[in-house]
């Protein structure tokens, strides 16, 4: 007779098979035995990840050590009876086709892998952190320094720094242009007046051309000449008859007038030069007060945006005090800075992929074992056994039955008797109160 070794049977065990069934088909040991060790690894693992998640948890902390250890194997135990529990549980299926039996037992196992994936996603992280502890560590720097910045400008718009500041920049640019405005002569008459006077000229001018171009063809026109006579009757000379010089006269006094006008227009100007000075310095002391008021108004809003940022920056430095206590090299730290290192680095990504695919292949390893090998010796006997005991039962609660029953019958005839009995008695209390008052009635119509 074969006998299992004191492995082989701590395995199988692990595995929660039944040890009794098992000895009686010696092929299915190794099967068993492997399905045990892998379980029992799970748990080393669970146990050691979970120690880890522990300790870094209370990193730093009295007793941290301890505690680690002691949660560590108390999550291995845990996890190690889930997997237990989940094998031992499932069973091959052994009528109908081989398509209808996977999908049988694939929908009696999803939940147990279901369980299994998450139990593997929960074991692999903390495993994760520890490969991954020195980036890790920077990225939790980077995500600290991310929050203090979000600090900074959460506060800064709580406080409204940044209106605050455009405030004053609107401030400097009204000064600027304040102060350019300062710089360019204000005299608007004079320049209204420099443009009547430039237009009129303009105009007088091309009238006095169009003058002085008629005077020239009454001059070169020899039609309007006539001799001049000595007292002799000799030809001295020519001279204009009058006609011609009465309109050379006409163009000659218009071309005055026109030149008169352009010269009081000048006039004009010329006199605003005293007005312009006092108008210059009028509008410069001017715009000097509204620089001064621009200016006091600027130093009003910097005090404002200076106590602003001041307190921004207080409020922040708390938040950023809180900021590395929460930002320290701790577990929710870790996992978060985890997460952000993988959505950003492909290979970090494949990294934690396939390390959850391992844990996950290890954790899915014992059921899936069950599920590719076929029904063994083991599950008959077991099944057989269970069916026997079931039978067993059953006919011991139907000899129960039959037993109540029988009990009930005879409760019940005996309910039917004691009425009988009852209902007896009655009857014979009537009769014997009735002869007893007829009795009566006979000795009182005796004494009548």
């Amino acid at each position: 007779e074969r006998h299992m070794s004191f492995l082989q049977s701590f395995l199988c065990s692990c595995a929660g098979a039944d040890k009794s069934i098992l000895k009686q088909c010696p092929t299915e040991w190794n099967k068993y035995a492997c399905i045990g060790a892998t379980i029992l690894f799970t748990g080393i693992l669970a146990s050691l990840s979970g120690g880890y998640a522990l300790f870094t948890v209370f990193r730093g902390g009295d007793g941290a050590m301890i505690f680690a250890v002691l949660f560590g194997v108390l999550w291995g135990l845990i996890i190690f009876n889930l997997d237990r529990f989940i094998v031992s549980t499932f069973r091959k299926v052994a009528d109908g086709k081989w398509w209808q039996k996977f999908l049988r037992e694939i929908l009696h196992a999803s939940p147990r892998i279901i369980l299994a994936i998450i139990i593997a996603i929960v074991i692999s992280k903390p495993v994760e952190i520890k490969i991954f502890e020195n980036r890790l560590s920077e990225q939790i720097k980077r995500n600290e320094i991310e929050a203090k910045k979000d600090n900074v400008d959460d506060f800064y718009g709580i406080h409204k720094v940044s209106d605050k500041k455009d405030n004053v920049n609107a401030l400097d640019a009204s000064i600027a242009t304040v102060e350019n405005e300062r710089n360019i002569d204000p005299p608007e008459e004079k320049r209204q007046a420099e443009q009547r006077l430039e237009k009129k000229r303009a105009e007088n001018n091309s009238l006095i051309q169009t003058h002085r171009q008629a005077i020239a063809r009454i001059e070169n026109n020899r039609n309007n000449y006539r001799p001049t006579y000595d007292i002799d009757g000799n030809i001295v000379g020519e001279s204009l008859i009058k006609e011609a010089s009465d309109k050379i006269s006409s163009h000659n006094s218009t071309i005055r007038s026109l030149n008169q006008e352009i010269r009081a227009l000048q006039k004009q100007v010329n006199s605003l030069d005293k007005q312009i000075i006092t108008s210059r310095n009028e509008y410069r002391a001017q715009k000097d007060e509204q620089i001064a008021t621009l200016r006091a108004d600027k130093s009003k809003a910097e005090s404002v945006l200076n106590d602003a940022i001041a307190t921004a920056e207080e409020e922040a430095s708390d938040a950023n005090m809180v900021s590395e206590r929460a930002f320290s090299n701790n577990f929710i730290s870790q996992i978060e800075a985890l997460g952000d290192l993988t959505s950003t680095n492909k290979t970090m990504e494949l990294v934690s992929l396939f390390l959850t695919l391992l844990f996950l292949t290890i954790e899915l390893a014992p059921i899936l074992t069950k599920l590719i090998t076929k029904r063994g010796p083991y599950e008959e006997i077991l099944e057989r056994t269970e069916y026997e005991l079931m039978i067993e039962q059953k006919s011991l609660v139907s000899k129960k039955n039959s037993e109540i029953n029988e009990l009930l019958e005879q409760a019940e005839d005996a309910a039917k008797l004691r009425v009988e009995i009852i209902n007896r008695l009655e009857k014979d209390k009537a009769e014997v109160e009735l002869k007893t008052n007829k009795k009566i009635l006979e000795e009182i119509a005796l004494k009548q």
